[in-house]
């Protein structure tokens, strides 16, 4: 028997509708638990807040993506505005706008998850078969040279004049064209995600999906029979409209780090430690520009990384230290991450075929926490450590001076005050980044 997608902004709501099982989330965690449970024989359903996009659907076109495939339309933020939290809203979650890094688990890791943490199954050996599935559902595999990006190859160039490790990232890409729109979907539907590999499995197992669902609560948790209030929402994501009520014997929580926390907090479910211990792991882009047009807009935006300061066997947190990666946005996100308005602004992104751009990934310690406001949306409580920031101040510090060796003619920190930095001399600006909540615009 095979599945089906049912968009509730057009259909009408079932009534009465009993489950084995009730996913919420269709992203990486919810897709590939659907698809495991309908495979093996469980009455699945899944229930996914926002739509259906793929192909032609996935228009490239910055506003109206943004509005339809991101939480918040892309406006979600921590509440004091200092990070830009970037999460998935549609079917196949946060792989529909991601880049589609593929970053299998360090030995180094589970080495720390087995010692720090009691998981003694977490070895290199139990986990081999798991992985090598993913990595063939993934279609996993180095980034094909003439895809990377000309910005991620000056990256590479820089870094590797100072003599710094690096590495060509893998992917899950299957018939990329370049089109370097990945944040905003893939139009070619070239990414071998949830959406394209995960749920048509789920479905020809006989898995149901339910989009424009909107999962208010659930009651009776600790019952066999939970619960699940739903509502359907119009065609745009915008109103809630009818409300219904199914049940299911379980129900699986993939709603994202926030999502899930908040879910449980409206329902009154879990322990003291719903909504805490949250980690972000804030990213700094930092863009350089060149006198020569660059155009790393085209080919795959996020390709080389710089590893040479990631530590995969901290003895205290495991991942440490930082890494970064080549990046580069579409025209509206690289202006809205530059530190310029007005003429300034307008002049900066005159130059946008000029520029390349990184991240500077930090690896953070649970130090945030997701709460329920009075109208149930999330509020997203974090501070930066001050022994993160000076990780942060390192990564920059080496960053700009990869541009500069790859022949960049500046170097521009996004700060405020902003940095601007033409040679090396000029690094010593760095010191004075304090990264008060919204001083520099920081990506989760």
């Amino acid at each position: 028997m095979s599945g089906a997608i049912t968009d509730l902004s057009s259909a009408a709501v079932p009534s009465g509708l009993q489950v084995d099982v009730c996913v919420i989330g269709s992203g990486p965690g919810g897709a590939t638990a659907a698809r495991i449970l309908a495979e093996a024989g469980r009455e699945v359903l899944v229930l996914e807040e926002g739509p259906d996009r793929t192909g032609a659907e996935l228009n490239q076109r910055e506003l109206e993506m943004y509005d339809q495939l991101y939480m918040d339309r892309g406006g979600r933020s921590t509440e004091d505005m200092a990070i830009s939290v970037l999460q998935g809203r549609a079917l196949g979650g946060g792989s529909v706008i991601n880049v589609s890094d593929v970053v299998p688990i360090p030995d180094g890791v589970l080495a720390h998850w087995r010692l720090r943490h009691g998981l003694a199954q977490m070895t290199v050996a139990n986990l081999a078969p798991h992985k090598e599935r993913a990595l063939r559902d993934l279609s996993a595999g180095p980034i094909p040279d003439h895809l990377i990006s000309q910005g991620n190859r000056l990256l590479e160039q820089g870094s590797r004049k100072l003599g710094l490790a690096g590495e060509t990232m893998q992917h899950n890409r299957v018939g990329c064209v370049g089109y370097g729109t990945c944040l905003i979907g893939c139009p070619a539907d070239a990414k071998s995600n949830s959406r394209m590999v995960a749920i048509p499995q789920a479905m020809a197992a006989g898995a149901r999906i339910f989009v424009r669902a909107r999962v208010v609560r659930i009651d009776d948790g600790g019952k066999e029979q939970k619960r699940i209030l739903v509502r359907a929402l119009d065609a745009r994501g915008y109103h809630e409209g009818a409300e219904f009520e199914l049940r299911a014997r379980t129900v699986i929580l993939a709603a994202g780090a926030v999502g899930s926390p908040l879910l449980l907090l409206r329902s009154g479910l879990g322990n003291d430690h719903v909504g805490r211990h949250l980690m972000l792991q804030p990213q700094l882009p930092v863009t350089a520009l060149f006198d020569a047009p660059v155009r790393a807009f085209s080919g795959i935006p996020q390709s080389w990384a710089i590893t040479a300061h990631e530590q995969h066997d901290d003895p205290e947190r495991g991942l440490w230290g930082f890494r970064i990666e080549g990046i580069m946005g579409t025209p509206g996100i690289a202006a809205s991450l530059l530190p310029a308005l007005g003429q300034p602004g307008k002049a900066m992104m005159q130059r946008y075929d000029h520029m390349a751009a990184s991240l500077l990934l930090v690896p953070d310690e649970p130090s945030g926490r997701v709460s329920a406001a009075r109208d149930g949306r999330p509020i997203i409580h974090y501070r930066q450590t001050e022994e993160h920031k000076g990780r942060m101040r390192e990564a920059v510090r080496v960053a700009v001076r990869a541009w500069l060796a790859a022949g960049a003619r500046e170097v521009v920190v996004p700060t405020a005050p902003a940095l601007t930095i033409r040679s090396e001399a000029d690094l010593k600006g760095v010191a004075d980044i304090d990264f008060r909540p919204a001083t520099a615009p920081l990506i989760s």
